[in-house]
């Protein structure tokens, strides 16, 4: 079998939340990368499940072999630099007892109108990367982009704007979660006037050494966070697990008095806003009319840290409020918690301030 770039679909995703899966042992997909012009096999091309830790690299013949995760839509990264990168979602149907053969086609250049920034200009540029990418949290403040130099901005939209591209993976290296990242920038986007921030891109996971170093701060960061409540949400253990959710319904709607509107928040619970999608019983519609707030009463681990390097001040209550808002009319989830399109969902609250710097892979389960 031949894969080129143009028959396979390539779907750009965030960095989305879901349940653990397992490998299954014995099915391998079993692979082959060659340059398309030339037929020579390409070394070195990082091969990975994106957002797992599931990678390798090819060989000298550009080989490689890979377990093949039970996971709905696993997206199967083939990637090398100068060369325009592959997404494969492999069925065990079609793969086994087979080598796939991937033909990457050298990259064009692109024309991008980068911006010429003096020294200050770029080091601020920087940081607020850093600080809209990696998030506002303990885990943020472990963590290091190792290649920064590879990050080049462009103007945004709007005055007070921006975006930022790198050709090459960026090196994460959080010392708290015991990862190092490789993050395949697709696109960033900062608006300071609109107060919004979106970035899209491709992520690998490996182990900082031995795993068991970090089991404490992995579990840590994990309970409260969006990839604990979407598996709570699924399996219908919201309760159990800390969440009440409610839905956000305003009572005063005059339009030429936005001042006076209020809102009443109303609880509901998992079977009132997540049905099994009748299209496809590996899905599921998670419905809500405009905005759903998230209440988890217990403590997360990273509240400590705000309180006393944000613009937070005094007493915080109990647990923490998030908000999510739909931007289309249901959230497609797969049964293994990953919403299948990220752009659908925006978050507010507290879970605003957690973003690269606390991703979990999706293989990951407290232990």
């Amino acid at each position: 079998m031949i894969l080129s770039k143009r028959t396979i679909h390539l779907l750009l995703l965030a960095g989305l939340f879901a349940l653990p899966f397992v490998s299954i042992a014995q099915i391998i997909i079993q692979g082959k990368v060659i340059n398309e012009a030339t037929g020579k096999p390409l070394q070195g091309t990082s091969i990975y499940f994106n957002n797992t830790t599931i990678g390798t690299s090819t060989n000298a013949d550009g080989r490689f072999s890979l377990p093949l995760p039970e996971i709905e839509n696993a997206e199967l990264i083939i990637s090398s630099v100068g060369y325009q990168r592959l997404v494969y979602k492999p069925e065990a149907a079609t793969i086994q007892n087979k080598t796939i053969v991937f033909k990457l086609v050298q990259k064009e250049e692109e024309l991008k109108d980068i911006l010429i920034l003096t020294d200050a200009v770029r080091k601020k540029y920087l940081a607020i990367f850093e600080r809209e990418f990696l998030g506002i949290t303990e885990e943020a403040s472990y963590s290091n982009i190792q290649n920064k130099k590879d990050i080049y901005f462009t103007s945004g939209d709007s005055k007070n704007s921006f975006k930022a591209y790198s050709d090459t993976p960026l090196t994460i290296i959080n010392k708290m979660l015991g990862y190092k990242v490789s993050f395949e920038l697709v696109e960033f986007f900062y608006d300071q006037q609109n107060g919004r921030t979106s970035y899209y891109g491709y992520t690998r996971f490996d182990e900082m050494g031995d795993k068991n170093r970090w089991v404490k701060n992995r579990k840590l960061s994990y309970y409260g966070s969006t990839m604990h409540f979407y598996r709570s949400l699924i399996g219908n253990h919201l309760q159990q697990e800390g969440y009440k959710v409610y839905i956000i319904k305003l009572l005063h709607t005059d339009p030429s008095k936005p001042q006076q509107n209020m809102e009443m928040a109303v609880e509901v619970t998992a079977a009132q806003i997540i049905t099994t999608d009748s299209s496809n019983s590996n899905n599921y519609n998670v419905t809500i009319a405009g905005k759903m707030m998230v209440q988890y009463r217990k403590e997360p681990a990273t509240k400590n840290y705000l309180r006393k390097n944000t613009f937070i001040q005094g007493d915080i209550p109990g647990g923490f409020r998030s908000y999510i808002t739909a931007t289309a009319p249901v959230i497609s989830l797969n049964r293994e918690g990953i919403i299948n399109n990220p752009i659908n969902v925006l978050y507010g609250g507290y879970w605003i301030y957690e973003k690269a710097a606390n991703m979990l892979p999706y293989n990951y389960m407290p232990e």
